[in-house]
């Protein structure tokens, strides 16, 4: 669940030469510098809405998905990887893309597709690791993107060491607006924006006055340790967009691993697994979970485990992004049947 690294390059330097050889990277300013240009602020880089990039490698579900909402599915080059089944009407066009289902790709496999953008669900691609750093991609011609809430105190840093950010569906509505300018699809991102904010609302209008359960959204990989989704992520924001009440409220973090006994403390009324990864992971794939989750005597008297009320998800749809404001709306009706 976001832990894998990207593989070391046999030659970064070779790399570099190559694509500079082929883009043409000179004039090319540091991440941190202002383009020439109009640009839009991304987590401390300035990223250039003049020409939209022609050809894009997609990092991650979240960004996967965005560009191909925005409906610029056209230039994606490469992609790696998808955490659950794509969406239906973007599978058709997805098979024409580059496809890394495993592992990331390393810097030398990204840059053979020759890519003039890379857009990231997630901080660890820019990294001395990953990718390369924003300003390192930079230099030799590359444009990036990384989605908000998970942008890294410096350049370079990865999730381990987020900047304070904004998790509310406002930063996931900016950044697809973003986004829409830096591919030049201002017009879709701004109709697919709307669209999701009138599911929410229709959501949260029928909530009106409702009882609020205790709602804990965790996973188990491998099955070993517990790991929940806390405050200072989007997962929180959907759980209360739906009329629940986070359960972990005081537990920082995505994936914080925690004790059986720190669940059973907490007594929440409803428990909610995302199932993860993979290109042909559906919600099914948190069955083994919830299993384990029903069948540990230890849990017994948990109330979400007591009342049958342990719902699957996908990981896809708690990942900042296009799917969001439909997660809001089944989750919501998982909560609140009675209202729907």
């Amino acid at each position: 669940m976001r832990v894998r690294a990207l593989r070391s390059p046999l030659s970064w330097l070779a790399a570099v030469l190559a694509v500079g050889l082929l883009a043409g990277c000179g004039g090319a300013s540091e991440a941190s510098g202002k383009p020439a240009g109009p640009s839009i602020p991304n987590c401390g880089v300035e990223v250039p809405t003049g020409t939209p990039p022609a050809r894009v490698f997609a990092a991650f579900h979240n960004a996967i998905e965005a560009v191909y909402a925005l409906g610029a599915g056209d230039k994606v080059v490469g992609a790696a990887y998808l955490d659950n089944q794509l969406l239906p009407e973007y599978a058709a066009q997805f098979t024409a893309a580059s496809y890394y289902p495993e592992e990331y790709p390393s810097r030398e496999e990204v840059l053979r597709l020759d890519p003039d953008f890379v857009v990231s669900g997630f901080t660890g691609a820019y990294t001395a690791e990953g990718l390369g750093t924003r300003a390192e991609l930079n230099k030799i011609g590359i444009g990036s993107y990384l989605f908000t809430q998970y942008c890294p105190s410096a350049d370079g840093k990865d999730q381990k060491d987020l900047a304070g950010n904004d998790v509310s569906l406002d930063s996931v509505y900016g950044d697809l607006t973003d986004l829409g300018r830096v591919l030049g699809k201002t017009a879709e991102a701004r109709a697919l924006v709307e669209k999701m904010k009138k599911t929410v609302a229709g959501t949260e209008s029928k909530l009106a006055g409702v009882t609020r359960p205790r709602v804990a959204m965790l996973n188990r990989p491998g099955g070993g340790e517990l790991r929940v989704f806390g405050t200072g992520d989007v997962a929180t924001t959907i759980i209360e967009k739906a009329g629940g009440t986070q359960a972990f409220g005081d537990v920082p973090g995505r994936l914080t691993r925690i004790g059986t006994e720190e669940l059973i403390k907490r007594r929440p009324d409803v428990i909610v697994v995302p199932a993860c990864c993979g290109a042909g992971v559906g919600p099914s794939g948190a069955q083994e979970v919830i299993d384990g989750l029903r069948k540990d005597p230890a849990l017994a008297n948990v109330p979400a485990v007591r009342d049958g009320r342990i719902y699957a998800v996908t990981f896809a749809e708690v990942t900042p992004g296009v799917r969001n404001a439909d997660a809001v709306a089944r989750l919501a009706k998982l909560l609140h049947p009675e209202k729907f």
